[in-house]
């Protein structure tokens, strides 16, 4: 039984790497991390400047990262219905589309990050409500 759902179409890198950004978007949103030095969270260069870039980087990135898991569900859903076998296409799509939406979620997120504070980590823009 778990050979045949493994060797299935069901099982692909969209779906199972989109279901893992919609549970980590939801904890980063309805947990935040409390600083910079806490094991989880949105962490690069920019937003470990300073508390506030890094609240802001985690308050977008588990934004960013819901939106974009839900899309890899779908994506991955429309691959398991399409394809009858995991074909090298199939493996193309799925694990092509799941390291896109990586690179999206960091270049959003960094993106925010640049355009909303200046070089020494101070708001440029007063923050969305």
């Amino acid at each position: 039984m778990i050979t045949s759902f493994v060797h299935s179409t069901y099982c692909n890198a969209a779906l199972f790497g989109g279901l893992l950004f919609v549970i980590m978007g939801y904890l980063i949103a309805r947990f935040p991390p409390k600083s910079v030095n806490a094991w989880y969270g949105y962490r690069s260069f920019l937003s470990t400047r300073n508390q506030e870039m890094w609240e802001a980087a985690n308050k977008d990135a588990a934004l960013v990262s819901k939106k974009v898991g839900f899309v890899l569900m779908l994506i991955g859903i429309c691959c398991a219905l399409i394809f009858e076998r995991q074909s090298d296409w199939f493996m193309y799509i799925t694990v092509g589309t799941l390291v896109a939406g990586v690179l999206y979620i960091v270049g959003d997120t960094e993106w925010m990050l640049s355009n909303e504070f200046d070089e020494e980590g101070k708001r440029r823009v007063p923050p969305k409500l």
